[in-house]
């Protein structure tokens, strides 16, 4: 009932706000809003250049089709998304896994607080003007559990011209899509509004899919082909951004985003009936003269849902199970520009996360409390930027990490935990088309809520945070004004590993600090502008792991991993878009029942193809539109990703207006 009058609301209004923006004849791309960033990319500070950072661009999502984060993510370089057990998209990012990472939407750190991660294909890309992510030792500034590197979204704001966009697609098995948004400015203030709806009853999987090999109908799984079985859903989001400034010194900008997801689980009984994850934030920004500006954030994130089994057998399992969670928090940052010399950047930021669960353990029981945790990360950091002479510039970075339980529920609160965390970074400008960077950096992951206090999982209140050391060195090169290409090599020594230990079967399975781990490879990149019309993209990642406690490599790590891009945009108005991806040498662990034994099961290589075909179509009363065809795996390949089965060759067909 919530959802269907979300949609009818939703829609009502967005209807409303594209009358208001009928009268525009002409309309400037999106703005980036870059009080969402907390290092701006664009302004090519040191920091970014010592290490790599890459971006996904508004023009890019389109182009490729992507209708979430995840999809956006999946053609990166050193980036591979994967699948997870309750359906979920996450990413790894050069071995690391997205726990290890900091996943923020414009600043803010956004996931399931007592899982410390986020299911990426739940953000829409209706609103994003891009995502960065940075890799290796990544700014001190952007805090604590950055260990991996940070992923950060940037979402749009409005233009000084009013304009509206408003895209429809229809797919297989009743998918349909809608989004509608609208933004502009007035005077002094600045808005952005989106509403987006998605439904869909599942995937097909390919026609080579084998009902009755590993997976199929004799399997745990019972999958007998045809349409995944539990895949469908129903996602609703909003976006809200309002921004005002008084002077050109200062600017204030309240944002809100809204999620409502309600959808299956493949491979499972299981079923979210509830899905919400709602986010407030508000960020200001003051420059006092030409060297001191200072910018503070305040946040609230929000997220409950409910899992239920929709097959219920009396088991050790319960009938269902609730999560109502937050996170608070807020940061302050002053940048003072002391000249060409020095640029200095500190920071002070506060985040508490609490999770409270419920459980129902039988159909016709009440709800009973299964838990409340809660605890709080401090951070310091300070940063230097020091410019020697026209050819080096070096960054000096440190930053103090605090980790504080305060809420265990009946079990004991573990000991306050603290870490310094230090980094050096050099960038070398040999020539106006020729830069080498390298750094070295210290960074730390403390334990999630759910290592330290999980009964089920074998939660341990004593665990450590990881550690690692990260170092990179690498090159960049623009052979010519329409060839660029860059190459970096990695190498991460970890230490204090969390993972499970123990024997399943005698019931002793729990978190422990007892792994290490070497994480080492190559990342490549060329780009190429081939004519005016004609643009190709290509990246490489060669890497190899070694989980040292159990003597093999990390799960779900490719060794190897290929991209291809091209874009061709016929002269009478049709781009066509293709992807291609290679992955090679993965493992995972199989597992054919919860008390079965686990295998180690390398994961058969598979290449895809992506393709998009978009024709621009005459405009009309100041109407820019297009038709668009997109077809995912198009060779229909059957594989799987970390053990979970993926589509076959799906498509959409739709339509995209801007006026």
């Amino acid at each position: 009932m919530f959802a269907s009058r979300l949609k009818i609301g939703g829609i009502a209004v967005l209807l409303f706000m594209s009358t208001t923006a009928w009268s525009a004849t002409s309309v400037n791309d999106e703005a980036v809003f870059t009080l969402g960033e907390v290092i701006v990319t664009a302004e090519q500070q040191s920091v970014n250049l010592a290490t790599t950072v890459t971006e996904v661009s508004t023009q890019d999502l389109r182009d490729r089709g992507a209708e979430n984060v995840a999809e956006a993510l999946q053609f990166m370089p050193g980036v591979d998304v994967q699948t997870g057990g309750k359906g979920q998209s996450y990413v790894s990012v050069r071995g690391f896994e997205q726990s290890d990472l900091k996943v923020l939407v414009d600043g803010v750190p956004v996931y399931e607080q007592y899982f410390r991660s986020l299911d990426l294909s739940q953000i829409p890309v209706d609103s994003i003007a891009k995502i960065t992510v940075t890799k290796g030792a990544s700014s001190v500034l952007y805090g604590a559990n950055t260990m991996g590197g940070v992923i950060n979204i940037i979402t749009k704001r409005g233009t000084a011209t009013p304009q509206t966009d408003i895209t429809t697609s229809l797919g297989d098995y009743g998918t349909q899509n809608y989004s509608i948004s609208h933004g502009g400015s007035t005077d002094k203030f600045n808005y952005w509004m989106n509403y987006s709806f998605r439904e869909s009853d599942g995937f097909r999987l390919s026609d080579d899919f084998d009902e009755h090999g590993k997976f199929g109908i004799d399997s745990s799984l019972g999958e007998d082909g045809g349409k995944r079985d539990d895949s469908g859903y129903i996602k609703q989001s909003v976006n809200a951004k309002l921004g005002y400034t008084p002077t050109d010194a200062t600017q204030v900008y309240l944002t809100m985003n809204y999620i409502n997801d309600e959808k299956g689980i493949p491979d499972s009984d299981w079923y979210f009936d509830n899905w919400q994850q709602w986010m407030v934030s508000l960020v200001g920004e003051h420059r006092f003269n030409q060297q001191l500006r200072i910018k503070a954030r305040t946040f609230y994130v929000d997220h409950e849902d409910t899992l239920k089994d929709t097959d219920y057998a009396s088991s050790d399992w319960f009938y269902k199970s609730a999560y109502d969670n937050y996170t608070v928090g807020g940061e302050v940052q002053a940048f003072w520009d002391l000249g060409s010399y020095s640029f200095v950047k500190m920071g002070a930021n506060f985040t508490r996360d609490n999770s409270k669960q419920q459980e129902v353990l039988a159909p016709g029981d009440s709800w009973q409390d299964a838990g409340d945790f809660e605890s709080d990360t401090y951070s310091l950091s300070l940063e230097d930027e020091i410019t020697v002479n026209d050819w080096l510039s070096l960054v000096l970075g440190t930053s103090w990490d605090y980790y504080d339980p305060r809420k265990a529920d009946d079990q004991p609160v573990p000991d306050s935990d603290a870490v310094f965390n230090p980094q050096l970074g050099m960038v070398f400008t040999l020539s106006d088309a020729t830069s080498i960077h390298a750094s070295v950096g210290k960074k730390t992951r403390f334990p999630h809520l759910k290592e330290l206090y999980s009964t089920m999982s074998g939660g341990n209140p004593d665990l450590t945070p990881q550690k690692t050391i990260a170092y990179e060195i690498g090159i960049t090169h623009e052979f010519t004004n329409r060839l660029n290409g860059s190459v970096a090599y990695f190498y991460n020594d970890v230490e204090d590993l969390i993972q499970k230990t123990g024997d399943k079967k005698l019931n002793t399975v729990h978190y422990s600090n007892v792994a290490e781990a070497r994480i080492h490879g190559v990342e490549a990149t060329l780009n190429a502008n081939l004519t005016e019309r004609f643009e190709a993209v290509f990246n490489y990642t060669y890497m190899r792991t070694e989980d040292k406690q159990n003597n093999r490599e990390l799960e779900g790590r490719p060794r190897h991993r290929a991209n291809l891009d091209l874009r061709y945009s016929f002269p009478f108005g049709l781009l066509v878009s293709t992807q291609a991806s290679y992955t090679q040498r993965q493992f995972y662990i199989y597992q054919e029942s919860r008390k079965s034994p686990e295998i180690w099961t390398k994961a058969p290589d598979y290449f895809l193809l992506n393709l998009r075909l978009e024709q621009q179509l005459p405009a009309f009363a100041g109407i820019d539109s297009s038709l668009f065809l997109q077809v995912d795996n198009l060779t229909d390949k059957d594989y799987v990703n970390v053990g979970n089965l993926m589509p076959g060759r799906n498509f959409l067909v739709g339509m995209h207006a801007k006026f």
